[in-house]
């Protein structure tokens, strides 16, 4: 230890004053610190978990903004908008979004234009990326798109447009909302058609049913992702006598080799009596059933 001398630490042990005993707290005080370093470096590790238990992660989840930029929307709003939007189907899914702007621009200012039911050819990337980076089913050949006018008015002008040719498509243009009488109207002028070809589109149904009248529009259902049809479909014609024709005719109508089945559309009121009869009817079996067995047991 350097300068330490013979005799320093009887003579501080027998220090009796405060300031006295200040020279005695130095001497340890190194000792103290190498002490506390020493716990420190062999501080005991922490236990490890159990054989067959992980330790859990903790995920780091970013704070979502306060307000959003779509804010929702209550129904009685969301309802305004959609009385002022155009449904537009069978479009030419090559359609740019500045073609079919300048198509409706002067039936009204669009204040929204969203296209829809775009098939993707990865469904593991998403549909933002798919749409980002054009990777679209090369099997898809028509899109959907919603128009958002800024008056109503603007919808009964922009219907004249309905069965336009574009790109040898006949696209379908309607409203989102509709009044019971327009709805009535579409069901007493429709057929329900099944068995339709998968690869079959709006134009090959539309040249089968020709001979049965002018056709306003022809819905054919897909699937949203893959663009695949369904097999079922609808025919509105712009009066009831080709509903009438096309009934007499169903038996013998055939799409890309295949044999069409069609039906009548039944309006809502037909379709909660026919509901409600056959809820009757299960009720009155039931009844019947219980009836039997009692008189057997």
């Amino acid at each position: 230890m350097d300068g330490y001398k013979v005799g320093d630490i009887s003579s501080l042990l027998n220090a009796s004053s405060t300031d006295d005993q200040k020279p005695i707290n130095d001497l340890f005080s190194t000792n103290a610190q190498a002490t506390v370093a020493v716990e420190e470096v062999y501080a005991k590790p922490e236990p490890l978990p159990a054989k067959g238990k992980r330790p859990k992660k903790t995920k780091t989840i970013e704070a979502e903004p306060e307000e959003s930029p779509y804010p929702k929307l209550s129904p009685e709003e969301q309802l305004q908008i959609d009385k002022r939007t155009l449904f537009v189907g069978n479009l030419p899914v090559g359609l740019k979004r500045k073609q079919l702007r300048k198509l409706f621009a002067d039936f009204g200012k669009i204040q929204n234009l969203r296209f829809r039911s775009v098939a993707i050819s990865d469904l593991k990337l998403g549909r933002k990326v798919c749409l980002k980076t054009n990777k679209i089913n090369e099997n898809a050949t028509s899109k959907n798109a919603y128009i958002v006018f800024e008056h109503e008015e603007c919808l009964d002008k922009a219907l004249t447009k309905n069965g336009s040719l574009i790109n040898e498509h006949y696209i379908r243009v309607d409203k989102v909302v509709k009044s019971k009488k327009e709805v009535n109207d579409d069901n007493k002028n429709s057929i329900f058609l099944g068995n339709i070809p998968f690869a079959a589109t709006e134009e090959d149904v539309r040249a089968a049913l020709l001979q049965c009248g002018d056709i306003e529009y022809v819905r054919l259902l897909r699937d949203a992702k893959t663009n695949i049809g369904k097999g079922i479909g609808y025919v509105k014609f712009v009066d009831s006598s080709g509903v009438l024709f096309a009934m007499k005719i169903k038996d013998n109508v055939e799409v890309k080799g295949r044999k069409l089945r069609i039906q009548r559309c039944k309006s809502k009121m037909a379709l909660d009596h026919t509901k409600k009869a056959k809820e009757v009817k299960a009720k009155q079996n039931e009844r019947s059933q219980n009836n039997f067995r009692g008189r057997k047991s």
